[in-house]
């Protein structure tokens, strides 16, 4: 007996979930939405879809009124096509449907008896505003704002050569986009289609004082000259003003009134009027030295000096004579001439031109300009002041000097010939003193060694025959000397 009980239990148990698989839903089964409630017990998945749909249809109003007691130019009737809030009456039919059948076709039946003698199921949904409500709440509260003709106005400014001037805004009124959106959608949720529209008082936009700051500020900046573009770059007057000032000004200020901020202006150290007056005005130093030939070596110096004229050097600049004359070679324009090798006189490519590089130290001596290298030559040059003499030579030796002065400098360089037929290396430095201190650089001769001579066996000289004069090398007297630099004032006055 007991096994047929068992055997007809299964059955039974078979047969029960053989009923739920056939897609009812299970008993005590409720959809909660708000305030109401739907029975779906039995129904298919179809049938719960359908209910849903038909029901939810009634529950919510197609159209609401907006009523303002203090404006009544925001009343309107607002009509919609369909219900203004809606279900997915599939995903919920779907959710229904398939409460009780996770467990497969075995698991049916335990579903089914819990919920015909349990607390059942109960789905609970959220209506969510239509496309059509959508639509509304995203342009009512700017019709509405405009309907209201508030006269809101935003603070403006403008920057004069002395003041930053504010406008200070207007208050207005609007309807502000999320507060309406929450009290339509609360209202119509709670039967309430009868709408009272607030609107807010909207005062103007506080300004940004930080990003006017950043707009106004101006860096002070000298004048300087663009060597490449051969011009004055303009200088910039600083601009600032006082955060913390100008907004309490402006909150002392009332709507829709003025106020003026004052501007901080800096002026550079150097102006554009000031260094177009004194750009090279003044000769800082000017040499002359006497030129001998042959024609090779005039030649040489003469080429050295278009090499070097009109150069024009920047506060803090260095000159190197090597970076603007080299190579001293044939493929360098130059020609052989006599210069110093190894304490011989040979004719070499570019001879001579150390008498330009002289030149010019012994020029920067008088401008009192900064020597960064100089070498000088084993001998007395003879065309200069002794110990005031440069010698360059490719990579061995360098001339540099720097321009330590607070404007730039022109140096000018140039090879002439007298009426007398002499030639001349020229060079002179144009700047601005605005000191009046020049140089007048000065040697003191302090001892002399006389030269001695020599005699050394040759193979071109036949032995027994009288000594033959080196035609490479000449006898000079040795000096010591001492070089200083006498600082005179604008008057001539020795100042150091």
């Amino acid at each position: 007996i007991a096994i047929v009980l068992l055997v007809l239990l299964a059955v039974a148990y078979l047969a029960l979930c053989a009923w739920v698989s056939t897609g009812k839903i299970l008993p005590n089964t409720t959809l909660t939405v708000e305030d109401h409630t739907l029975d779906l017990s039995g129904m298919t998945r179809e049938q719960a879809e359908q209910t849903i749909s038909r029901e939810a249809g009634g529950w919510y109003p197609a159209s609401f009124q907006l009523t303002s007691s203090e404006y009544p130019q925001l009343d309107r009737e607002i009509n919609g096509d369909s219900p203004l809030f809606q279900l997915d009456a599939s995903a919920l039919a779907a959710d229904a449907w398939s409460h009780g059948r996770e467990q497969g076709f075995l698991g049916g039946g335990v579903a089914w008896l819990k919920a015909a003698f349990g607390s059942g199921c109960a789905i609970e949904a959220q209506p969510q505003p239509s496309a059509e409500l959508e639509q509304l709440l995203s342009e009512l509260p700017g019709e509405l704002t405009r309907a209201l003709d508030s006269g809101l106005t935003e603070s403006t400014y403008e920057v004069t050569d002395t003041d930053l001037i504010i406008r200070k805004g207007v208050s207005g009124l609007s309807v502000n986009a999320a507060d309406f959106r929450d009290l339509v959608i609360d209202s119509l949720l709670t039967g309430r289609t009868s709408i009272e529209v607030s609107p807010h008082v909207i005062p103007p936009e506080a300004l940004d004082f930080e990003a006017i700051y950043r707009e106004v500020y101006k860096e002070p900046a000298d004048a300087y000259l663009d060597k490449e573009a051969g011009e004055i770059v303009p200088s910039v007057t600083g601009v600032s003003f006082g955060i913390s000032t100008a907004q309490a000004l402006l909150e002392r200020t009332e709507e829709g009134k003025e106020c003026q901020v004052p501007l901080t202006l800096t002026e550079p150290d150097i102006t554009t009027e000031e260094l177009e007056d004194s750009l090279f005005k003044d000769v800082l130093g000017k040499s002359s030295t006497r030129t001998a030939g042959p024609s090779n070596r005039w030649h040489n110096v003469e080429t050295a000096c278009e090499r070097v004229n009109g150069t024009i050097l920047l506060p803090g600049e260095v000159f190197s004579y090597n970076e603007l004359c080299e190579p001293y070679s044939q493929a360098g324009g130059y020609l052989k001439a006599g210069a110093y090798v190894s304490g011989t006189t040979q004719d070499t490519w570019a001879g001579g031109v150390c008498q330009l590089s002289s030149t010019i130290y012994y020029t920067t001596l008088k401008a009192n300009l900064e020597t960064v290298e100089r070498t000088k030559h084993k001998y007395d040059v003879g065309y200069l002041p002794s110990g005031m003499d440069a010698t360059v030579y490719s990579n061995s030796y360098d001339f540099k000097f720097k321009n330590n002065t607070d404007y730039p400098i022109k140096i000018e360089t140039t090879l002439t010939k007298d009426s007398s037929g002499v030639r001349w290396c020229n060079v002179t430095i144009y700047g601005t003193n605005t000191t009046g201190i020049y140089g007048d650089p000065y040697s003191v001769k302090l001892s002399t060694i006389p030269y001695e001579t020599y005699y050394e066996p040759s193979d071109s000289v036949p032995q027994g025959s009288q000594p033959q004069r080196d035609s490479t090398r000449t006898g000079y007297t040795g000096k010591t000397v001492e070089v200083h630099q006498r600082l005179r004032d604008a008057d001539g006055n020795v100042i150091s």
